[in-house]
């Protein structure tokens, strides 16, 4: 009996493997990530909502912008070049305030929404610093990031640890470099904005790296960025963001990385060669510019201020006061009156023009030639345009023989009132446009009355006005001869079979000798 008890007091064996959770505590779950699920989509949809809100507000002001415009009648004539109220040297540097610090700022109002639709200033795939780091399209990149600094560990035998420890300390003078008045940069932490710049400076020469290899070894695997899906799906795009003004990480940032890995130095210069040739076209030799990194005497503020240095060459300046130029004579037809011819230059230094005299005989120079650098125009080009205009903007008169892509822009600009006008560039290989020629004309005419000009512009209508009293005589017989030269044929062409009659007629008129 006590045997037959004691079995029926044995306990039963506990189940093999962990006790299901309750069925009250997985719905509990199952209603806390319904919650998480039902916030996360709200806040989702409050982010679409502000971003809706900042564009609205900046349509708002582009049209506040753009009335402003209309009604500064007196900034801009499309009949003729720019009149300047003042008799100033405006191509001498201003220095700047030691306590403005600021390198990377907004495109103005002005520029932002480019003709017909053409975005400017806010990147497609790739967020580089804070201005549009918080918007969600950009997001899919982040991971893209950290695999670059991963790379970028590993290259310059670097910890992430040391990295941070680096940026932490960067990250201040790097923040000051931004409009600090702006809410984007103002909401971010320290440590975040230190992590940010060391993310985005490691994407920026992977990308670099990976995009320009080594041209000796054709070869070479694609490297591991590059092998990433978001990555080689939009490389155009990537490389187009990383030029935008609104889109720059500060220089020093960039150098600190540098010094880490100096083989990186450079893919800097052969990237930059590469994008310049959206300038040329396409059957031309990338150039290989003069300008290294080592050269510079003074330090880029950012990628894109390096891209236009190498682009516009060394400054050109003397002492020119800005010159009287409402009598200078400017569309290409009138040019073509004076006996001034346009023509391409031949170097690939972009935004060179020059005014110079033209052999018409021995010893004689009767005639001008106005040669300007030829450019391609894609709606690539003309973004990246645009954005080095707005990069001049920004440093206004600091900067010596500054506004020469502005400068550029608007010259090209006073030379086409009509489609005829671009094909007359296109023909003289000045304006190598994969645009319409409706929309060629759009886009200068659009642009011009935004851009400020400087040294390089007023020094052409300098040389035009020389030209001009010089030949003032010469001038008024080409622009009768050049203006009524089908009359003239017509009528030398009249006279011609006048005389020709007149002879026949005598002939018949002689006695036939026998």
């Amino acid at each position: 009996m006590s045997g037959r008890q004691g079995e029926k007091n044995e306990e039963p064996l506990p189940p093999l493997g962990p006790s299901p959770p309750p069925k009250e505590e997985i719905e509990t779950l199952r209603e806390a990530l319904r919650e998480q699920e039902i916030k996360r989509a709200a806040l989702e949809e409050a982010l679409r909502k502000r971003e809706l809100e900042i564009i609205a507000i900046r349509d708002a002001q582009e049209k506040e912008a753009a009335a402003a415009a209309a009604a500064e009648t007196t900034a801009y004539s499309p009949q003729g070049p720019r009149e300047s109220q003042f008799n100033y040297p405006n191509h001498l540097p201003i220095s700047r305030s030691i306590a403005d610090t600021t390198t990377i700022g907004r495109v103005s109002e002005r520029l932002r929404s480019g003709p017909a639709g053409l975005s400017v200033s806010d990147p497609t795939i790739v967020a580089i610093g804070p201005y549009h780091r918080h918007l969600i399209d950009f997001q899919q990149m982040e991971d893209a990031k950290s695999a670059a600094m991963d790379e970028f560990c590993k290259a310059a035998k670097q910890t992430s640890d040391a990295l941070r420890e680096k940026f932490l300390e960067l990250a201040r003078p790097a923040r000051m470099c931004y409009d600090m008045d702006d809410f984007t940069v103002r909401g971010i932490d320290h440590p975040h904005f230190a992590h940010m710049m060391l993310l985005d400076g490691c994407f920026l020469l992977q990308f670099m790296a990976e995009m320009c290899r080594d041209p000796d070894d054709p070869e070479e695997p694609a490297g591991p960025l590059m092998s990433r899906p978001e990555v080689h799906r939009h490389i155009d795009a990537i490389a187009r963001d990383l030029l935008l003004f609104e889109n720059q990480i500060p220089w020093l940032v960039l150098r600190a990385l540098l010094e880490m890995r100096p083989a990186a130095v450079p893919v800097v210069s052969r990237f930059l060669d590469r994008m310049g040739t959206a300038f040329h076209a396409g059957n031309d030799p990338v150039p290989s510019s003069t300008l290294s990194l080592d050269q510079l005497d003074e330090p880029p503020m950012h990628l894109l201020g390096l891209f236009h240095r190498r682009l516009v060459g060394k400054p050109e300046f003397e002492d020119l006061a800005v010159p009287t130029l409402s009598s200078v004579t400017s569309t290409a037809v009138e040019l073509a009156e004076m006996g001034v011819k346009l023509a391409a230059g031949k170097t690939k230094e972009f935004g060179k023009m020059a005014m110079a005299k033209r052999v018409a005989g021995p010893g004689l120079y009767l005639f001008g030639q106005l040669s300007l650098s030829p450019m391609v125009l894609t709606d690539l080009s003309a973004c990246w345009l645009l954005n080095m205009a707005a990069y001049e903007q920004f440093l206004g008169a600091t900067q010596a023989d500054n506004f020469a892509v502005s400068s550029y822009v608007s010259l090209i600009a006073l030379l086409v009132n009509r489609e005829e006008d671009v094909q007359e560039l296109r023909g003289k290989g000045i304006v190598r446009s994969a645009m319409s020629d409706e929309a060629t004309l759009a886009f200068y005419k659009w642009a011009s009355p935004r851009l400020r000009v400087g040294y390089r512009y007023y020094e052409v209508f300098k040389q035009l006005q020389e030209y001009k009293q010089e030949r003032w005589v010469w001038m008024a017989v080409h622009g009768f001869v050049y203006r009524n030269i089908k009359t003239i044929i017509a009528v030398l062409s009249g006279i011609g079979v006048l005389v020709g009659l007149f002879k026949a007629i005598l002939s018949l008129k002689q006695p036939s000798g026998k």
